[in-house]
């Protein structure tokens, strides 16, 4: 076509006495003119004319239903460079109250992550929607008349400062459907009169809270595991929690609300889970394994020890664990997730011998 047109232009361009034609040069140049001038316009009109079909073409598919304009759509959604989704949450985490289709991930959210030895979190964390506030009840019989879906005991005995936090989480409320961040919580009972908030204590309190999640079948979003498995914490069920850095997040997908409670074994709390579910339900079994990874040592010579004797700073045995579910019951376990903690080498100082101290 292009080709076409070349040719055309330039047989125009042409003097009309090389066409064979006999005009004066004023009429020869004239006709040269408007033929520059059609040649100019005639693209123009085809361009129009596709427009003015174009159009028609996408109201006539519009009205018929095959194609749908959002008039809604913004410039600035088109500028992917921008996270204008986020931009005003960043940095916010879920809490119970918010809805499951507001707090969809871009990705389906797994019911067993996996968790690795650099405390990553154990699944892609969910997208953060603006949280809504952990629904609390001032009723600490709450529990009375429900069944105890599951429960996680603490290893260790707790403080003072640590019951005062365990009586706020007995009341929490969990409806069916949420998502229950404990950062948000926190962030929500932390509008009143709250003890003194320590990382270890916190982390301490949301390692339970896990625990019954987990083995209430609930999917977990985020969750950090410690490097060292810390002394308050069964191993493969601590959590990290580090106040607006790393969250603990997880879904009620029972089915039924779920309300907390904890109780005590002399000074040892229980946390749990409890609520009415269906009467075929059944909480998943979940059964851990323990691999124990012996320490290496390390023998290094120190002249500052001259004269003395050598010194040896005890190492840490590793530990591998794997907890697996068996969801349906029915004798089959799934891996869900592994922990390792990694050992601590032995290290040994030795004082210099005679000859060491003679070399130069």
């Amino acid at each position: 076509m292009y080709d076409l047109l070349y040719r055309n232009y330039r047989l125009y361009l042409r003097h009309p006495t090389e066409t064979g034609g006999k005009m004066s040069s004023f009429e020869g140049r004239l006709a040269m003119r408007q033929r520059r001038r059609a040649l100019i316009l005639q693209p123009i009109k085809w361009i129009l004319l596709l427009g003015v079909v174009g159009s028609g073409s996408v109201y006539g598919l519009s009205a018929a239903g095959f194609i749908e304009w959002n008039s809604e759509h913004k410039l600035e959604s088109l500028m992917f460079w921008k996270d204008t989704d986020h931009a005003s949450t960043k940095g916010t985490a879920l809490a119970a109250g918010v809805d499951k289709e507001s707090a969809k991930p871009s990705v389906n959210p797994v019911a067993t992550p996996t968790t690795t030895a650099t405390a990553s979190p154990t699944a892609v964390p969910v997208s953060t929607p603006i949280s809504t506030a952990a629904t609390t009840s001032s009723d600490k019989t709450s529990t009375t008349g429900l069944q105890v879906i599951s429960q996680a005991q603490s290893i260790v005995a707790v403080n003072a400062n640590e019951k005062s936090w365990l009586e706020q989480v007995g009341m929490i409320k969990i409806e069916s459907g949420k998502l229950f961040s404990f950062q948000a919580w926190l962030t929500e009972v932390s509008k009143g009169k709250v003890p003194e908030k320590k990382e270890d204590e916190l982390s301490h309190v949301a390692s339970l809270m896990y625990e019954a999640a987990l083995r209430a079948g609930m999917q977990v979003g985020e969750r950090y595991p410690h490097q060292d498995n810390p002394a308050y914490a069964a191993a493969g069920f601590d959590v990290n929690f580090q106040s607006e850095l790393k969250d603990l997040t997880f879904y009620n997908s029972i089915g039924v609300p779920i309300t907390v409670g904890v109780i005590y074994n002399g000074e040892t709390p229980v946390v749990t889970f409890n609520g009415k579910p269906k009467t075929d339900w059944k909480a998943p079994k979940i059964t851990v394994s323990k691999e124990v990874f012996a320490p290496e040592s390390i023998v290094l010579t120190d002249f500052t020890l001259a004269g003395q004797g050598d010194k040896r700073s005890e190492g840490q045995s590793g530990l591998l664990v794997k907890v697996f579910a068996d969801v349906k019951n029915d004798g089959k376990n799934e891996l869900i997730y592994k922990d390792y903690y990694a050992p601590h080498p032995i290290v040994i100082a030795k004082a210099p011998t005679a000859e060491e101290l003679k070399s130069p």
